[in-house]
């Protein structure tokens, strides 16, 4: 059930970026799971 939580919550997050043309630096980072240095 944890696995099944995880992957949705990993979907939600790729739609939520996708549906935005324009990422900040900031979500960008994130999205990708970088640092910002």
């Amino acid at each position: 059930m944890e696995k099944n939580l995880e992957l949705r919550v990993s979907e939600l997050e790729k739609m939520l970026f996708l549906s935005k043309n324009v990422l900040s630096f900031d979500e960008a980072s994130k999205f990708l799971n970088l640092s910002k240095s």
